[in-house]
């Protein structure tokens, strides 16, 4: 049914209308649309996957995967950076809390009379931070009044009045080594002292014996564990030890460098004796060593081989043994194994190859037969007999040869035959 169509506009009869569209269909052929037919089977084309479609998402879960790791990678270092840093200002903080627990209740000793307690407390305080605010000069009052000396007296006043003395240039200089012993610098705070010690004896007695004591025994211990330098620290401690009593510390250190010195002392001449020194010291601080670089671990290994070489001189090669398997103990070398290895061969010896005891089994010789070889009579030289050479004692072969026995020994059997032929008076042997 075609549709109806509706025009606007002048209006016209249905007679006009139908025959206009008559004319049009006639002018104009109708084109039909195509009738499609299903497609075969046959027709239908494969679906092909795009070309490197496996090969590209190999690619992106590679680098999916990549940046994953990375962001993981990065996360976790960020979160360890961030934790060790955490953890490093936890420990400053506390440390600091305890350092300053520790000063505050240094200075209630110090209120309360305790000055012992005190020196004690402060000492802790400078070996764990020598530049720690106030402790030198809190330290330098303990000190005064533990340690307190006769100070000058000043002379007799006379008639004559005196010019009042001008301090700035000492309260310059003591300024200053307050300041160089907050900044660790031991050498210089110690040569400013003694300079303003020379310039006024009675400025400040007991602040001063208390920076000198601090100063010295800094660096008497940085000189015997940083610098190598044992005799010099040795004497700074010294120094240090006539203002006042040395603490644990320094104490251990002097008396380990002693150790070590002593020890040195008998180096390549009486090894058995450096053997006693150089024990201790490397039991108890085996990284210490001098201005040779020696350390007293390997002195100690050292002196052991020379004292295993005197040995083996003495001719006493099992203690030398002991003394070379204690020194491969602390650290092999092919020279060492060589020395233990000979060492052992002299202490014990192979021993010879033992022989066959078994009893030689003899023949029986009949009567009036006397053996005249060795083969007649069986013997056989050992390896601690000597070897004897028959002689020749067989008689000389007759005319008439001796006719074969019935029954001839075997090459194994050492009996002589029992029919022996009679023979002439002078072809018989003579008598053995």
């Amino acid at each position: 049914m075609k549709p109806r169509i509706v025009f606007q506009g002048t209006p016209c009869s249905a007679l006009t209308l139908r025959n206009k569209t008559m004319a049009e269909n006639q002018t104009e052929p109708v084109k039909s649309a195509p009738i499609q037919k299903p497609p075969s089977q046959a027709a239908v084309k494969p679906h092909r996957k795009p070309k490197y479609s496996f090969v590209r998402f190999l690619l992106w879960a590679v680098l999916f995967g990549g940046l994953t790791l990375f962001a993981i990678l990065l996360g976790g270092a960020i979160g360890y950076q961030t934790t060790s840093r955490g953890q490093r200002i936890t420990a400053t903080a506390l440390s600091k809390t305890s350092l300053d627990e520790q000063f505050n209740l240094a200075v209630q000793d110090v209120t309360e009379n305790r000055y012992e307690v005190a020196r004690q407390r402060l000492e802790y305080i400078i070996a764990q931070a020598p530049s720690y605010p106030g402790v030198t000069e809190k330290m330098a009052e303990v000190m005064a009044v533990l340690y307190a000396t006769a100070t000058p007296t000043a002379p007799a006043a006379t008639g004559t009045p005196t010019p009042t003395r001008d301090l700035r240039p000492v309260d310059e200089m003591f300024k200053q080594a307050q300041s160089l012993v907050a900044a660790q610098k031991w050498t210089e705070a110690i040569d400013t002292l003694l300079a303003l010690r020379k310039t006024d004896l009675a400025y400040q007695t007991a602040r001063i014996d208390g920076m000198l004591f601090i100063s010295l025994r800094q660096r008497g211990v940085d000189k015997i564990w940083k610098e190598g330098d044992l005799e010099g620290g040795i004497y700074d401690l010294a120094l240090a030890a006539r203002f006042a009593p040395l603490d644990v510390q320094s104490n251990s250190s002097r008396d380990l460098a002693r150790l070590y010195v002593v020890g040195s002392s008998f180096w390549e001449v009486l090894p058995d004796q450096a053997i006693i020194y150089f024990s201790q010291v490397a039991a108890a601080a085996p990284g210490l060593r001098d201005l040779s670089g020696w350390t007293a671990s390997a002195r100690y290994r050292e002196v052991l081989i020379q004292y295993g070489d005197q040995l083996v001189a003495k001719k006493d090669p099992c203690n030398a043994q002991e003394q070379y398997e204690l020194a491969l103990s602390m650290g092999a070398d092919a020279a060492l194994q060589e020395k233990v290895n000979q060492a052992a061969l002299q202490c014990s010896p192979p021993t010879g190859t033992p022989t066959a005891t078994g009893q030689v089994p003899t023949a029986t010789l009949p009567a009036g037969v006397t053996p005249t070889s060795t083969a007649t009579t069986g013997f056989q030289p050992t390896a601690t007999s000597p070897v004897i050479l028959p002689t020749d004692t067989v008689p000389a072969p007759t005319e008439t040869p001796a006719p074969p026995t019935e029954n001839p020994p075997t090459a194994t059997e050492n009996i002589p035959p029992t029919d022996i032929p009679p023979t002439s008076e002078a072809t018989t042997p003579p008598a053995q």
